[in-house]
């Protein structure tokens, strides 16, 4: 099973090699906002091993890592982990960015106190999502948070990623295998061609 449509994994794929990362319409250079505050309010700690999701060219990740995580970014792209790289060299962040599948993830099981979701859900095959649901769980330790950030349907329609609802959101995390802790619309930061920037945060505990 792929977790997206190969129409999608080339574009990512290309954008990454070509284009410089300020051309891109997602690309922002700014971490997560609700990852600053769950850094400045506690809840993710120095020392927590963080595994980020669809890591990109490593915003998040070395973010994480220079407030003092033990992180590893894994993406498709082999240009996005090169990237992330140079980024990370440039911070002086000591994270590991690894080539890898968010359905196989090449990591052992119970491995993280914390996943990040860095918008990889609202690209996904609707057949993938349990799969996904599946592979998130076992990379989390009892307890474990997972972290999810999506593109939401309040939105205006508009090129790129589909917009999901929250039921897409809580039909995949269920009930048996994760507490959702909170899910809500946010306003990120503006990209040039999306300005209005309406978000899903969620966050979840592992059963």
């Amino acid at each position: 099973m792929t977790a997206f449509t190969q129409s999608w994994t080339d574009t990512f794929s290309s954008a990454y090699a070509d284009e410089p990362l300020a051309n891109l319409s997602w690309f922002n250079a700014s971490p997560g906002l609700e990852l600053i505050k769950r850094v400045i309010d506690g809840t993710l700690k120095p020392g927590q091993r963080l595994i980020d999701l669809g890591s990109g060219p490593g915003v998040d990740a070395v973010f994480l890592s220079v407030q003092g995580l033990d992180v590893t970014g894994v993406d498709l792209s082999p240009d996005a982990v090169a990237r992330a790289g140079r980024w990370a060299e440039l911070a002086g962040a000591d994270v590991e960015f690894i080539q890898g599948d968010v359905l196989d993830v090449p990591l052992p099981d119970s491995s993280a106190d914390v996943v990040n979701d860095s918008f990889v859900f609202h690209n996904m095959r609707d057949d993938a999502r349990s799969r996904y649901a599946d592979e998130v769980h076992r990379l989390l330790k009892p307890g474990g948070l997972f972290l999810l950030n999506s593109f939401s349907d309040k939105m205006v329609p508009g090129t790129g990623p589909r917009r999901i609802t929250s039921e897409d959101i809580l039909s995949t995390f269920t009930a048996d295998r994760f507490e959702c802790v909170a899910l809500y619309v946010y306003r990120n930061v503006p990209t040039r061609t999306k300005p209005d920037q309406l978000h899903w945060f969620g966050e979840f505990r592992a059963r």
